[in-house]
């Protein structure tokens, strides 16, 4: 078992490091007139084109409200095309346009979050990198199956 000390500090030091990234995120995206959830919806187009705005809203845990907002500003500012979908004519896929696909771009390589970030990882070896990450995903998929079970074990008590 863990020393309940160290779980305490493990804590406060993830919540400590994502504090920091999350600022240095934010810069990143303002500097672009974006927010991060706007490089957030982007960066999903990116990877799944064509997603509906609920799929999207699952995909990224973000208040379905918000993301309507969300979509509304990135296709005002012509970054995303909506066109109905073809199987289901009330449903409405997303696209990023040629300029949303080269600022999302621009925004992975350029990102002052990453360039920060990478300049703290170059004072770690390439196994220590490698460690860090399989601990953290290690790490995150325990709090996942905790989550899910303790989720279990209370709709059991209802």
């Amino acid at each position: 078992m863990t020393d309940p000390a160290q779980t305490i500090e493990v804590y406060h030091s993830l919540l400590a490091v994502a504090r920091q990234l999350r600022k240095l995120a934010h810069q990143s995206a303002a500097d672009l007139g974006l927010t991060v959830h706007q490089i957030g919806i982007l960066n999903s187009l990116l990877k799944h084109p064509g997603q509906s705005q609920k799929e999207i809203t699952e995909r990224l845990v973000f208040a379905k409200s918000r993301v309507s907002l969300h979509i509304d500003a990135l296709a005002e500012k012509e970054l995303v095309t909506r066109t109905a979908s073809e199987a289901d004519r009330r449903e409405t896929r997303l696209n990023l346009t040629p300029a949303g696909e080269a600022l999302c771009r621009q925004y992975n390589e350029d990102a002052y979050s990453y360039q920060m970030l990478g300049a703290a990882l170059d004072h770690f070896s390439g196994e220590e990198v490698q460690s860090l990450i399989q601990m953290h995903s290690q790490l995150l998929e325990q709090l996942t199956r905790n989550q899910d079970n303790l989720n279990t074990h209370k709709a059991g008590d209802e």
